[in-house]
């Protein structure tokens, strides 16, 4: 009798285990299936006209957006070329519909450049939140790593991240950031003005002044090279082999110090000069 009984119990427990992963795989397989199906169906109105159809409720459907979004990423499934179109669309319309969003550019900053390879779409987008978000750094310092990470534009990330660099309680390595970037870009000058401006904040930290200045004086010894290594050639009809000769055909009487190494670093196959060895 009691073997009968464990033999019972044995059966149904196997039964119920049974049922119980048939049914986890049943209802594995429909999300599956309701994920592959679901489309984002974004509204064909125009970003410039989407507030006429929120009646009021801006943030809301922007957050409704976003969400709608996020959904459709969470998905893990690969997203096609139209559907990186309707994703770009929804953020252009959030961002009409609420241009100071936080969670809009940071989404499409995470999304754009990275999985759908449209770092333009992510600079056009980041430029609305940096331009209605002016307490906000973060912005124009995605647009300036987009600009040189992805573009290799750097007259414009210096731009980018120098803007952001004069937003109280951004970081200083946007301003560090800024003058490589002016030095590769051609925006020397340029830079300096900006730079000098910000050692002119009187709630600027003893750590924050220091490395503006030292960034200001590096800038000031490209320049100066630059300006030398240009008259040789336009003596000589080429660069000179190395910055030594600039003194030894009097261009210069001495080479300028480099607060960030002994020296600065030439190229004279295109008459280059860097304060550090990172091109």
């Amino acid at each position: 009798m009691k073997l009968k009984n464990v033999i019972f119990l044995i059966v149904c427990l196997f039964i119920t285990g049974l049922v119980h992963v048939m049914s986890h795989i049943a209802v594995k397989q429909e999300r599956r299936d309701t994920e592959i199906q679901y489309q984002l169906n974004p509204s064909p109105v125009p970003p410039d006209f989407i507030r006429l159809f929120s009646f009021g409720f801006d943030g809301i459907m922007a957050d409704h957006l976003i969400l709608k979004v996020a959904s459709f990423i969470g998905r893990n499934q690969p997203v096609s070329s139209r559907e990186w179109d309707e994703i770009t669309l929804i953020f252009e319309q959030c961002l009409s519909l609420d241009p100071y969003f936080e969670q809009t550019y940071l989404l499409a900053q995470g999304l754009l450049p990275w999985e759908a390879k449209r770092p333009e779409n992510a600079v056009s987008l980041l430029d609305i939140s940096r331009k209605h978000r002016p307490w906000d750094w973060r912005p124009g310092y995605y647009l300036g790593f987009n600009f040189y990470y992805f573009l290799q534009d750097y007259a414009k990330a210096s731009e980018a991240f120098l803007e952001a660099a004069k937003i109280k309680g951004a970081p200083v390595l946007l301003a560090v950031l800024g003058g490589r970037f002016a030095a590769k870009g051609g925006r020397t000058q340029a830079a300096i003005v900006l730079l000098k401006s910000m050692l002119n904040d009187p709630d600027i930290d003893e750590y924050r002044e220091k490395e503006i200045s030292d960034r200001i004086d590096a800038l000031k010894g490209i320049m100066l090279l630059e300006s030398a290594i240009k008259k040789y050639q336009e003596i000589y009809s080429e660069f000179p082999e190395s910055l030594e000769a600039l003194i030894e055909k009097g261009m210069l009487d001495s080479l300028p110090a480099n607060p960030y190494a002994d020296r600065y670093f030439y190229s004279p196959g295109d008459g280059r000069v860097f304060f550090d060895m990172v091109r």
